[in-house]
């Protein structure tokens, strides 16, 4: 066997959230890599959980410290930790800082999409103001103002100030904790900091920088870097100009306004225009869709959360001697996946390609908590070795997931894949395993984890070694 061992750390946040620790180890050398802090909310038990789960990486190094930190992208349930805990992650430091190139201050074309990104979250949190505050009581009665406080709490951590800076805030201090940031792009090989070279490779796969894959480029190129966002954001604005006809507020329509929702071809039926009693009669509630407008907003906050998580930082750390591979995908969606097969390896030998690292891959982190549209189909299928374990960072008793009609995490269909590629060495960041993966319980489970090295559960985390 050989002399590297890498051991995982998820921990567990108590909620929705991401925060992996790898701690590789040579014979003579040490390399620690942190991957994301961060949990869902911003509440008191939240950020007593984030300083603890600081504390026990700072007492895991010693006097060391870490070899590199990384931010996936710039969603709460990744980055909240490094805020609340701000102070000891830049007192900890690290060799190396690495985030996506989208957050590169000096692309030019990261910039503009940061800018219409911010635009399209502003206007979505004022869609959402007006629902509150409408006069009308079935748009507040509407589930589209719940839906729309569910996806920016991605971005504000549902917290009762509605603070969207908790996610940047902790994006500067990774940036602070290392005088050596970098800002990676696919298609990226080199070796990770802390061990000799060739020990292990580091391959950076997305986000993709294609603009054809991570972007639809039709619009003229002064237009708009990203004419999705930019249509995005037309249309949160005509939404919420329509929704201002039935605010207390409402402002005078003038020439500039979004037609054509001015408040002047607003009707309704106090206008004469049909008989209001039949209008309202119960024999024809059924017809009505008076809130059925209302739900673009949703989609437009879908929209919103799966363009921020499709710009993940996705990382492959390959064992060289052994070839075996751990790979980190943070949220990336299916576009992100999709990229990967067009990424120029250079200086790699002829036919290396993303299947290759699927089918060396042994640990996968999956992503966006098992969602559905976290883990491309081709990719798992893809991942053929006989060793593979997954990591799911889910936590089932969060209230996004136990609530009505809540977020299906685990997905069911893909959960199901997963026990079946795995042989059910699956790992769970709340129970440790699920009842139908545990080794006490599954026979199939137990005899899949003799042949890989045994977890270690912890209250705080889960660790798992991977021999290379």
């Amino acid at each position: 066997m050989c002399a590297l061992k890498v051991n995982t750390r998820m921990y567990r946040v108590g909620e929705l959230g991401d925060c992996f620790l790898l701690q590789f180890e040579t014979e003579s050398k040490k390399s620690a890599v942190l991957i994301d802090c961060g949990s869902f909310r911003n509440s008191k038990s939240s950020v007593t959980r984030m300083n603890q789960v600081a504390d026990d990486i700072i007492k895991t190094l010693g006097k060391d410290s870490l070899s590199v930190v990384v931010g996936t992208h710039q969603h709460n349930d990744h980055l909240s930790g490094f805020t609340h805990a701000a102070a000891k992650w830049k007192k900890l430091g690290a060799q190396e800082a690495w985030l996506s190139w989208l957050d590169d201050p000096l692309d030019n074309g990261a910039v503009k999409v940061s800018q219409e990104h911010k635009k399209l979250w502003s206007t979505l949190e004022e869609v959402g103001k007006a629902l509150v505050n409408s006069k009308d009581d079935k748009f507040t009665k509407d589930q589209s103002t719940e839906k729309i406080a569910d996806v920016l709490g991605f971005y504000l951590g549902a917290t009762e100030t509605n603070d969207p800076i908790v996610p940047l805030m902790g994006l500067n201090t990774i940036r602070e904790m290392s005088k050596k940031v970098k800002y990676l792009s696919p298609g990226k090989i080199f070796d990770l900091p802390g061990l000799d070279p060739g020990e292990v490779k580091v391959y950076v796969l997305g986000p993709p920088r294609n603009k054809k894959q991570l972007f639809d480029i039709t619009a003229g190129k002064d237009e708009s870097y990203d004419h999705k966002l930019a249509m995005a954001n037309t249309m949160a604005n005509n939404y919420l100009k329509a929704l201002s006809n039935f605010s207390p507020r409402t402002a005078p329509d003038c020439d500039e306004d979004y037609f054509p929702f001015d408040n002047k071809y607003h009707r309704s039926c106090d206008d004469g225009i049909f008989s209001k009693g039949l209008y309202n009669s119960t024999a024809n509630k059924w017809r009505k869709i008076d809130t059925d407008w209302l739900k673009q907003a949703e989609r437009l906050g879908l929209y919103l959360d799966s363009y921020t998580n499709n710009t993940s930082l996705v990382l492959a750390f390959e064992l060289v001697q052994s070839g075996k591979i751990l790979l980190f995908v943070g949220d990336a969606q299916t576009g992100n996946w999709l990229s990967w097969k067009d990424i120029d390896w250079k200086d790699q030998e002829v036919g290396f390609s993303i299947d290759k690292i699927y089918a060396k891959t042994v640990l996968y982190k999956v992503g966006h908590h098992c969602s559905h549209n976290a883990t491309l189909v081709a990719g798992l299928e893809a991942m053929t070795h006989q060793d593979l374990v997954a990591m799911i960072p889910v936590d089932r008793t969060d209230p996004n997931i136990t609530k009505e009609n809540g977020w299906k995490m685990p997905a069911s269909k893909l959960y199901q894949r997963l026990k079946e590629k795995t042989s059910k060495r699956i790992l769970m960041m709340d129970t440790i395993y699920a009842d139908d993966c545990d080794p006490q319980k599954v026979p199939e489970a137990a005899e899949a984890w003799k042949k890989v090295a045994p977890p270690v559960p912890h209250d705080l985390y889960i660790e798992y070694t991977v021999h290379g």
